[in-house]
């Protein structure tokens, strides 16, 4: 006995398939449009001051105290050469200045006796002149036989060791600043409709999850016209100990975040649709 299997045929509709799959697709869609996070933004903490500190002399570091992590107050010596060298030039550039100088005298006093020309004075006295500046230029090289702290702060990383013999201008050493931070953020140029100086951000960190409150007090002049976003700088008056320059996290401009549970809302709703039109 033979059976005999039935078949449905369903109606073809164009691009039914097609919108059902956009469909079914459109949830995280719209999670992931700039809508569900319009007034969230990725900042970064910043010292309020920050340097890479260098100097001019070429010569062998004999101390560098302070390491990464320690802190330091300000005038403190950061990094000591061995300026012995330096010290014997300024040595013999003032003593050759000294020569110039009675050498200028005794000219003068030729030619009020008119027993020397005025030129001959004239050169004494430019000599003498000459040989200060070049001991004031010696003098000047060997301020950086020392790298003081421009200000109270720590140690964030040291690129030379002590009895290397770094070239001039080479870094050091980088600081950061003790006391208020910075957050430095790039958020949507929409934000400007609203965004003024003084108004406050909430401010999640990542690493350690405290939400500190930071007020806008520079905004950049100009919009990226590609991204449509705008670099803006807010202050930090008060944070943990434990929160240090370098963290990353979300800013929130307060009063605006968006509802989560409006977004989850909107989300069911769309793929209620998508599934009764997949049906």
């Amino acid at each position: 006995m033979k059976q005999t299997h039935s078949s449905l045929t369903l109606p073809k509709r164009p691009g039914a398939h097609r919108l059902a799959a956009l469909l079914l697709a459109s949830p995280m869609a719209w999670a992931a449009t700039p809508q569900a996070d319009a007034n969230v933004a990725r900042g970064v903490l910043r010292a309020e001051r920050e340097a890479v500190l260098s100097s001019s002399v070429s010569e062998r570091i004999v101390r560098m105290p302070y390491r990464e992590g320690d802190h330091f107050k300000k005038g403190a010596a950061l990094v000591t050469f061995d300026c012995g060298r330096l010290s014997a030039q300024l040595r013999a550039a003032r003593a050759a200045a000294s020569v110039e100088a009675r050498n200028a005298k005794v000219q003068s006093e030729l030619l009020a006796m008119d027993a020397t020309g005025r030129a001959d004075a004239d050169i004494a006295v430019l000599k003498e002149k000459e040989r200060n500046a070049q001991a004031d230029v010696i003098s000047q090289s060997m301020v950086g036989c020392k790298v003081g702290a421009p200000y109270n702060g720590r140690v964030v990383e040291t690129m030379v060791r002590p009895n290397e013999t770094p070239p001039a201008n080479e870094k050091l050493i980088k600081i950061v600043s003790d006391g208020p931070l910075e957050l430095h953020m790039v958020v949507p140029s929409k934000w400007l409709q609203w965004l003024h100086k003084g108004s406050t951000v909430a401010f999640k960190i990542d690493e350690t999850g405290d939400t500190l409150q930071a007020k806008v007090q520079r905004i950049s002049a100009a919009v990226d016209a590609v991204s449509q976003t705008v670099k803006v700088v807010a202050s930090v008056d008060k944070a943990p100990a434990k929160v240090r320059p370098g963290m990353s996290g979300r800013a929130l401009l307060e009063g605006t975040e968006s509802d989560p549970a409006a977004a989850s809302g909107a989300a069911s709703t769309v793929a209620g649709t998508a599934a009764q039109a997949a049906q």
